[in-house]
């Protein structure tokens, strides 16, 4: 949709009321707009740099797979556009999300967003169909000022002792091992408990640049370059690992979905946009394009929900 076809929506107030004031402005776009082409996106007014440089590097490898298309992702959630209610221009936040889906992957989810005074954010999801043994891919990069501070890559365990197919731990620790040679400088940054539960001790990078990487970023490149070639592993292997990974079908989406559970916990990116996007929005974005997986997500292409128990697999 372009910027035309856009309009604002608000809670319904009486004019009186100044809770109209007060309602975080959102903008959507029009939901009848023309279907767009597989994958469309809008980053136009993304900041130059290495998050939007590595978005257009995915994405070019995202739409070359087979049988690729959309996944489904309501309208008002793919690309967002959210000021708080003061009208502060610093509150701004723009979202947009590239949501796919292969005959391997239920979901490949790439979100760009960038505002709030100069953040940039860059979030990477792969989820394979439940029935496909292999884990999940993810990735963040958080900056600011177009100073890369956070860096974070894994391939996520979908069996419950955490571990990850022998050939995916080859590949991440050779990768690993090119990583620290080209940039001995690396230095990792320590897991939030929430993350413990469910990034892999074997293939998880997270790592916090010093300011002194700063404008070389010589430590975000070797990540950058730890990162596209663990996602093409990840691409590459998927399909091809077999046997009984994770223990099974079920297993592996109460997997996805305890990843999801976790992922959910995260305070900090709640809070973030909660204040640009008020709590309810940011609840139902983040549970249903950032961390979708629930008892009745299919686990297949051409399957139905697993009809996993509705408890939280904790």
């Amino acid at each position: 949709a372009t910027a035309a076809q856009h309009r604002v929506f608000a809670p319904r107030v009486s004019r009186a009321s100044p809770a109209r004031r007060r309602a975080h402005r959102v903008v959507t776009p029009r939901a009848a707009a023309p279907a767009a082409p597989t994958g469309a996106w809008n980053l136009d007014g993304c900041p130059d740099g290495v998050i939007l440089s590595l978005a257009r590097r995915l994405e070019a490898e995202w739409t070359r797979l087979p049988n690729v298309r959309d996944a489904p992702c309501a309208p008002e959630l793919k690309s967002v556009d959210a000021t708080a209610p003061d009208g502060d221009p610093a509150t701004r936040i723009r979202i947009e999300n590239l949501c796919l889906q292969t005959d391997a992957f239920r979901k490949m989810h790439l979100e760009v967003a960038w505002g709030l005074g100069g953040l940039e954010v860059l979030h990477c999801v792969i989820y394979p169909w439940a029935e496909v043994a292999a884990p999940i891919f993810a990735a963040d990069l958080v900056a600011f000022g177009r100073r890369v501070t956070l860096c974070i890559a894994d391939a996520s365990p979908c069996a419950d002792d955490l571990s990850l197919p022998r050939q995916y731990v080859d590949a991440a620790r050779a990768l690993r091992r090119s990583m620290l040679a080209s940039c001995p400088a690396i230095e990792p940054r320590p897991l939030p408990d929430w993350g413990v539960a469910i990034l892999s001790p074997e293939a998880c990078v997270c790592v916090g640049p010093s300011k002194e990487d700063f404008p070389a970023q010589t430590q975000t490149s070797a990540f950058v370059k730890y990162l596209e070639s663990l996602h093409g592993v990840h691409l590459l292997l998927a399909t091809k690992i077999g046997g009984g990974y994770g223990g099974g079908t079920g297993a592996r989406a109460r997997a996805q979905r305890r990843f999801c559970e976790k992922q959910l916990l995260n305070d900090k990116t709640k809070r973030v946009l909660e204040r640009s996007m008020g709590a309810a929005l940011t609840d139902r974005y983040m549970r249903e394009v950032l961390f979708d997986v629930t008892a009745n997500t299919p686990t297949g292409k051409n399957a139905r929900s697993l009809g996993l128990p509705t408890k939280r697999f904790l």
